[in-house]
């Protein structure tokens, strides 16, 4: 739609959006003139209208109950925008950071027999990925990204959290759900504070300053990725020398898993190669693709069978499931070569997690001796990816503000790693925030606090190898990490319409992100039913 357009509904706004049942639904964006809303249904016509202010619109719908089929005509003057399958549902916001985040895809080492056996094209998905301005001068538009459904490929991007809660609510209740998934990897409680709350705990607007110009944000990150990309680029020498095709005469001897830190090993900061051999017959290898699965590691890698690249993933979290052309594959002996970047100290391939390779039948477990190399080295750590989602009131600049007027259920949070490190007053802040969202928002919609899944660090200083001698301990969490979860528990005891769930024991050692969401969905529907 160009500049020249008088009538641009906010990005939200699209074919198979869920509203808001049993409150005023409400449509915004900007226009210039009258704006008429017109919804249908069966023959039935409802029309609503509203004078543009300043540019701007809001244009409140009669109270419905749940339904599907209606198709919502949104108008200015000559100009009009139809939109089709509209439903009347619950609709609820998911903030938070990477756990909330998460997506369904990342769990099916633990979910995939739940997931097949899904769909649910009633429950729908709106993806709020922040436009930055810190400017109060300067407004935040909602991205034009699609409501997406429950069903099938578009099903595996949806929240996990959100999508087996929302799963729950739809058998139970058998309405349509809604989810308008704001939350960011990463992203610290203050990020989701205006600037004039975050007065009262620090310095905080100091911190933001730096960014308050309009385009200062991406003008940071843009520098950002070329520091990064400088850093790696540093490293590259043992590129295009063949390691990735035959183990070098002399490489060491490593068991896999392993966690390995700077002060105890050659695996250091800058790259290591390893390497491990397996057989195949020719009987194994069939038309259909193989599937190499490298659980979880330390940070980053490019991955290779026989010289030929499979996989790469540029940071730690994701385990690494990669599937490739089973050409790639030769019988005798085979060898995978990963390249792993150390970036911070401390390498790994973790435990708790499955290391495989599997040909057409044949699946060979890949725990045990592998062979390693030191590739390049450097004195100096990649520097901690900045992110916009650390900046103070970014995200209630960007994701919250935007969707003020947006008529909603409940809120659904999972946060709190980014502030384990400090968590001085972060109940506090929890609550100051939940009423400043109320006040957005002007209504009292009931909130959800996660409470986080028990996590070990595995740069927490335990070395070893993992089958020879690593200490068997129990996890060791750090006592910031045990605080803010003990505030998260006892949120409902400060904020009134507040309920929490609990994550701690579906973690695993190490595990940043445990992918066992179908449960923690059940716990949030179970909550959610307070407030049906």
């Amino acid at each position: 739609m160009s500049d020249l357009c008088k009538l641009v509904p906010a990005g939200i706004f699209g074919d198979g959006m869920i509203l808001q049942r049993g409150k005023q639904a409400r449509i915004f964006g900007k226009a210039e003139g009258d704006v008429t809303v017109t919804l249908e249904k069966d023959g039935a016509k409802e029309e609503y209208k509203t004078p543009a202010a300043d540019g701007e619109f809001v244009c409140g719908l009669g109270i419905h109950e749940a339904g599907t089929g209606y198709k919502l005509t949104v108008a200015c003057g000559a100009e009009s925008i139809t939109y089709d399958d509209v439903c009347f549902g619950d609709v609820y916001y998911l903030s938070g950071q990477s756990n909330m985040e998460l997506p369904v895809y990342r769990t099916l080492d633990v979910t995939e027999e739940e997931v097949k056996a899904s769909d649910y094209p009633y429950v729908r998905q709106y993806l709020l990925t922040p436009d930055y301005r810190l400017d109060p001068t300067k407004k935040a538009s909602l991205p034009v990204n699609p409501w997406t459904k429950a069903c099938g490929s578009e099903l595996m991007d949806f929240s996990a959290v959100g999508f087996f809660a929302a799963k729950r609510l739809y058998d139970k209740l058998g309405i349509p759900i809604g989810l308008v998934h704001a939350a960011q990897g990463g992203a610290s409680i203050e990020a989701w504070m205006p600037l004039d709350l975050l007065d009262g705990f620090g310095k905080f607007r100091e911190d933001a300053k730096p960014f308050m110009e309009d385009g200062k944000v991406q003008e940071f990150l843009k520098n950002q990725d070329i520091t990064q990309a400088a850093w790696v680029d540093t490293l590259n020498g043992d590129m295009g020398k063949g390691f990735e095709n035959s183990i070098p005469e002399d490489a060491s001897e490593i068991e896999v898993p392993f966690i390995k830190n700077t002060s105890d090993s050659d695996i250091f900061l800058g790259s290591v190669w390893l390497y491990r051999e397996f057989e195949l017959e020719e009987g194994d290898i069939r038309d259909e693709d193989a599937f190499l699965y490298l659980g979880e590691m330390v940070d980053s890698d490019i991955t290779y069978i026989n010289g030929i690249q499979v996989g790469t993933t540029g940071y730690c979290y994701p385990p690494r499931k990669y599937p490739f052309p089973s050409k790639v594959l030769r019988p005798g002996r085979n060898l995978i070569a990963v390249r792993l970047l150390v970036e911070h100290g401390c390498g790994a391939f973790l435990p708790e997690h499955k290391y495989f390779v599997r040909s057409g039948d044949k699946k060979i477990d890949l725990t045990g001796k592998w062979k390693y190399k030191v590739g390049s080295r450097t004195a100096i750590e990649k520097d901690r990816f900045f992110m916009a989602q650390w900046i103070p009131s970014a995200l209630f600049q960007s994701s919250v503000l935007p969707v003020k007027d947006l008529a909603m259920k409940g809120i659904w949070w999972y946060q709190g790693e980014s502030n384990a490190n400090d968590p001085r007053r972060y109940d506090e802040k929890f609550k100051a925030m939940v009423l400043k969202f109320r006040e957005v928002f002007n209504d009292d919609l009931p909130i959800i606090c996660t409470v986080m899944a028990d996590f070990d660090d595995p740069a927490n200083g335990k070395n070893g190898d993992i089958a020879t001698g690593f200490p068997d301990d129990g996890l060791t969490i750090q006592d910031g990490w045990k605080t803010v979860q003990e505030m998260q528990l006892n949120a409902p005891e400060m904020v009134p319409l507040c309920a929490s769930v609990s994550a701690k024991d579906l973690s695993e050692p190490f595990e940043l992100h445990p992918q066992n969401k179908s449960i923690l969905g059940a716990r949030f529907a179970e909550k959610a039913m307070l407030w049906i």
